[in-house]
């Protein structure tokens, strides 16, 4: 049976949007669950966030070498397999349990988030890659959208977290289903990627730490953002999501037009970095006007966003790339983003605790960490057209 890679292409990007609404679900639910397990320590919650960074960092760091050994149909079945396991968490008697089932739907979601790019160059030819990339790119906030505007609409019909967790996990349960019945390895033996590329190399390139660099002040400033802004005063972290999609869609737009990734790249970097700045105007006294500070989250979630797809294409067209040299390029790049993101609130509370719960230096630092996009924009090179067209001829 041929396998359509269309398909392929919906059944990541709806597992994916699944796992990020079952997390923003299950995060929202935290309370009531603990509540409900007889648990009110408020320091117990800590566990749950040190389970889910150490799936996220385990996760995307061994990402590369069990798609290497499995190949992409039981690799990403095993993904979707973990993260179909949230359907247990309803029905979990102790918290320990909580924990376990938690890290490992964290580390489902890191291992799929990885092997988006390497399936992507195997599926797609070099013009379809920016669409392609730029959808998966926005996956994870789609399903955070649908559950932070979805949830108050759910909760009306059944008052239950269960019936609304294990729904969507059911929905993740299907995905696998389907994907064990149509996934495949690659499109065609031809695509079949047996050149050696470990992680040990990886490390070794410049270009894949700079990536990474790009990528992690960003992902790092969007967790403290909906970790901590609300106590800070700034409530518009919503906007922020959906601002975000039309920004994904606009990236998607530019890049498949763009035969350059950098200059998108750089203007993107900046005009991010001005709008978070002007989200933190009124927290630092330079207006008292809400309408600034949500027209500056809606710019900050729209420059978020736009650049993703051209950055991920980017990866794909250097020259000499193959799937297994993208796994571990983006392995990597997950694994140090997902470290900065696991640090960067350690820091935030250290520098709120300092200032006696004073948020100003804080989010100081919160702004200054959105600034990696620009900085590695000015650092990163821009693939010649002779290696983009290059993955283009191997595709063909």
């Amino acid at each position: 049976m041929k396998t359509n890679k269309y398909l392929i292409e919906a059944l990541l990007f709806v597992s994916y949007a699944l796992f990020g609404m079952s997390w923003a679900a299950g995060s929202a639910f935290i309370p009531q669950i603990m509540r409900d397990m007889g648990i009110h320590d408020l320091a117990a919650g800590s566990h749950i966030s040190n389970a889910v960074a150490a799936a996220k960092l385990l996760g995307a760091f061994i990402a590369a070498s069990i798609l290497a050994r499995l190949l992409a149909k039981r690799a990403v079945a095993l993904a979707m397999a973990l993260m179909s396991l949230g359907a247990l968490i309803p029905f979990v008697q102790h918290y320990p349990a909580l924990l376990l089932l938690r890290f490992l739907t964290g580390l489902g979601g890191a291992l799929l988030v990885v092997y988006f790019a390497p399936i992507v160059m195997q599926w797609f030819d070099a013009r379809e890659r920016p669409v392609v990339n730029g959808l998966n790119s926005v996956a994870f906030n789609v399903g955070t959208a649908a559950a932070l505007f979805g949830l108050p609409l759910l909760l009306q019909w059944t008052v239950s977290w269960r019936a609304i967790l294990t729904c969507i996990s059911l929905g993740s349960a299907l995905c696998l289903g389907l994907w064990l019945l149509f996934g495949a390895d690659c499109a065609s033996a031809a695509e079949a990627d047996d050149e050696p590329y470990t992680l040990r190399q990886g490390l070794t390139e410049r270009f894949n730490w700079l990536l990474a660099f790009t990528y992690s002040g960003t992902l790092a400033f969007y967790v403290l953002l909906f970790g901590f802004y609300q106590n800070a005063g700034i409530g518009q972290a919503k906007l922020v999501v959906l601002a975000g999609l039309a920004g994904a869609a606009a990236g998607i737009w530019l890049a498949k037009r763009m035969t350059r990734r950098l200059p998108l790249l750089r203007v993107s970097g900046l005009l991010q970095l001005l709008a978070v700045v002007g989200l933190h105007a009124r927290l630092w006294g330079w207006t008292g006007d809400e309408r600034v500070v949500a027209a500056c989250a809606l710019a900050a979630g729209f420059f978020i966003f736009l650049p993703i797809a051209s950055l991920v294409t980017l990866a794909q067209e250097r020259p000499g790339m193959t799937p297994r040299r993208v796994a571990v390029t983006f392995s990597l790049f997950w694994f140090l983003s997902y470290l900065a993101a696991t640090l960067a609130p350690y820091v935030f509370g250290l520098l709120v605790d300092s200032r006696q719960g004073d948020y100003r230096l804080a989010t100081a630092f919160a702004a200054a960490l959105s600034s990696t996009v620009l900085l590695g924009s000015l650092l990163l090179p821009e693939p010649s057209r002779q290696a983009r067209r290059l993955p283009a001829a191997q595709s063909s």
